[in-house]
């Protein structure tokens, strides 16, 4: 049987890594010269963002409509230079700063450049957005949010010729820019002070990947409880889990396996249809049901550093270490809670009168349901 699931795995994983579609990722160059003045550049495909799509998956359908449709574009341009002015944001030392978008393209800009590109490269179309702010004398630290549309930013901030950072900078995620030496507060803390609140930070950022963001990963920890015979029997597959997706996640971290694509989605999807199937079936042994959050572990790990990897090449080895204690103790501690507040609600179901075994075996046929439905569905759109 598990030689079985590991052979969808490995098919699934060939037909879905050839769905990638043609896009690139967006980069902004910014230099503050020496009285502070603050010009960066952000270039990145306007058509997809205007769709409020990342690059990498808007469809060639949704694209040409908004772009050759009448009287599409030009609306469309308006409202999204207001969403890029207001979602781009730079903070000074934890204050925001004003910013003024000097530039944004036009109607006009766009469809000329994509004609220049010909018919068969007309997307994706790469323009430039241009802000300027004044960062404020005595700055330690610049933060720099950009739209969740474009996805993943490759950032370049240079201060005169003192400082340069050249950094990823992940979708939802800040740029944390250092632009002097001189320490946060004259208190300075010490190395392991620092390490031990950056540890800290994961553990919240692990926690949070679960709950509320991983309801995918939820489905499966409740397909994981549903099979189990007891709630320490569940707890103990869930560390099972971990330890599965705490190997993968070490060997992108230490750069082992290359960046993980988006193929790994309906990976993901498959396992909880197929750990739903299996904690159904009475005849299921506990080998096997051992065997499973392991195997499945490994598959969930890609995910999880598809999250983190855009950060992994400006760490050094500390970095990656704490990585991996904070960011997969604020995991388990998620699915541990997870699955307690499903045996609680278990037991409340219980004592009103309701069966236990039915409600095990319907929660894995619908949880069984909805991991097909989600792997058909995450399948589809990647091959748009």
């Amino acid at each position: 049987m598990v030689r079985r699931i590991i052979f969808c795995l490995s098919l699934l994983c060939g037909i879905a890594a050839q769905a990638h579609p043609e896009w690139k990722e967006a980069n902004c160059i910014g230099v503050i010269d020496d009285q502070g003045d603050f010009r960066f550049t952000v270039k990145f495909d306007i058509p997809s963002y205007l769709i409020g799509k990342l690059p990498k998956e808007a469809p060639v359908k949704e694209l040409d409509a908004l772009m050759f449709g009448q009287g599409s574009l030009a609306p469309a341009v308006e409202s999204g230079r207001l969403r890029f002015a207001q979602a781009v944001s730079v903070m000074a030392d934890g204050k925001p700063l004003v910013l003024k978008l000097e530039s944004f393209p036009s109607a006009d800009d766009i469809l000329l450049t994509s004609k220049r590109q010909g018919e068969a490269d007309r997307y994706p179309v790469l323009l430039n957005g241009k802000f300027s702010t004044r960062v404020p004398a005595g700055t330690r630290q610049l933060v720099i949010r950009f739209p969740e549309e474009l996805g993943t930013v490759f950032t370049n901030l240079r201060k005169g010729m003192e400082f340069q950072t050249v950094m990823a900078v992940s979708k939802n995620e800040p740029g944390e820019f250092v632009i002097s030496d001189e320490p946060a507060h004259p208190e300075d803390v010490g190395w392991w002070q620092s390490a031990l609140r950056y540890v800290a930070t994961l553990f919240g950022e692990g926690f949070t990947h679960v709950i509320p963001e991983g309801w995918d990963h939820l489905l499966f920890m409740a397909m994981m409880f549903a099979g189990a015979a007891s709630l320490r029997q569940a707890l103990y597959r869930s560390l099972i889990f971990t330890v599965g997706h705490s190997i993968t996640l070490t060997v992108v971290a230490l750069g082992l396996v290359g960046k993980v694509g988006t193929w790994i989605e309906p990976m993901i999807a498959l396992t909880i249809g197929v750990a739903g199937i299996m904690a159904y079936r009475p005849n299921s042994t506990e080998r096997q049901m051992l065997i499973v959050p392991g195997v499945f572990g490994l598959v969930h790990g890609l995910g999880f550093a598809a999250a983190v990897s855009d950060r992994l090449g400006n760490w050094d080895r500390a970095r990656i270490v704490q990585l991996l204690i904070g960011f997969n103790l604020g995991v388990e501690l998620a699915q541990a809670l997870s699955i307690c507040l499903l045996a609680g609600l278990l037991w409340a179901l219980v004592r009103l009168g309701l069966n236990e075994s039915r409600l095990r075996r319907t929660t894995c046929l619908l949880g069984a349901g909805a991991g097909f439905a989600l792997m058909f569905y995450r399948l589809i759109v990647l091959t748009r």
